[in-house]
């Protein structure tokens, strides 16, 4: 039972921080935008970009050592 509790607190704090870290980079990439004079770098083709990659990202990171064996584990 306190496995689950910690695994809920972990995944709650995780995505509280990944929601904060998200709404400053667009905060910040709004700024930047205007402080140099230019149009708005949040459009449709780079926010699919930066979505693509953010899930390319996290896919590497998971997937590493996924697949291999189908069904077999490793033992100690």
């Amino acid at each position: 039972m306190k496995n689950n509790r910690s695994r809920t607190y972990t995944y709650l704090i995780g995505g509280i921080v990944g929601a904060l870290v998200g709404v400053a980079a667009a905060y910040l990439l709004e700024e930047v935008g205007e402080m140099e004079g230019e149009e708005s770098p949040l459009n449709r083709k780079n926010l699919s970009k930066v979505g693509l990659g953010t899930i390319s990202l996290l896919y590497s990171l998971v997937g590493k050592g996924k697949g291999r064996g189908k069904g077999l584990r490793r033992t100690k």
